[in-house]
């Protein structure tokens, strides 16, 4: 279901984390507090929607249940970090391998979308509105005279979604010209895992200035192996 406006997920490793954190397999991601808990046996149901935007409205397109698990299939990197996929047959993490940092203080995430090159997919910060990685000069299908900056952002303040409380990270990509062009935000609660996706896009038909609600994804409930 994972559909991005550009590779601009790929970010370099910069400023808070470091790419050369090594990982001896999946276990980091098991444990009462993991970011995203990654032992055989847990389920997450989401609920997804799927819309469609102009200048004046959003429409829903499609709603619907969503089950992932965690199979034994794994994925190592380079530095060496296993990563578990994740069997999700209609939603964000289609053909998704997850890993969790050592330290805990990150989610990576490789995919046949990014042609399975590691990237952060969540990382924890220290303060609200933290600047966590940036990546300029990004090549952009529809201009490629006006490159592309993505900037992720981390959140501390919890928020409540669904009932659980969450930590967020906040992915925005824009051209050139600083116009926004595509928003994903992700929620997570420790111990339990990805709440909520929301992936958000300029209208093809504006001029980029606002965001529309593309995709969400959202936990209505999960099975936790501790």
């Amino acid at each position: 279901m994972k559909v991005l406006l550009t590779s601009s997920i790929i970010l370099a490793c910069i400023v808070v984390m470091s790419c050369n954190k090594n990982s001896s397999g999946p276990n980091p991601g098991a444990g009462a507090n993991s970011l995203f808990p990654l032992t055989q046996g847990n389920t997450w149901y989401y609920l997804d929607s799927a819309f469609s935007a102009d200048t004046t409205s959003i429409i829903l397109t499609a709603h619907y249940a969503d089950t992932m698990t965690v199979t034994k299939n794994t994925f190592t990197d380079g530095y060496g970090t296993v990563y578990l996929e994740m069997l999700d047959t209609y939603g964000w993490f289609l053909g998704s391998y997850i890993a969790v940092d050592p330290s805990n203080d990150a989610i990576y995430e490789a995919d046949s979308l990014g042609g399975m090159q590691p990237y952060t997919a969540f990382a924890v910060a220290q303060m609200d509105g933290q600047v966590i990685q940036q990546n300029t000069g990004q090549y952009n299908p529809s201009n490629l005279a006006c490159p592309l900056t993505s900037t992720l952002y981390g959140f501390v303040t919890p928020v409540t979604v669904n009932g659980y409380s969450c930590i967020y990270n906040v992915l925005l990509t824009n051209d050139c010209n600083s116009v926004p062009l595509e928003q994903i935000i992700t929620y997570d609660c420790p111990g339990t895992g990805i709440v909520r996706i929301e992936d958000d896009e300029a209208d093809s038909t504006s001029t980029g200035v606002t965001l529309y609600k593309n995709f969400s994804q959202t936990l209505t409930s999960a099975t936790i192996v501790k």
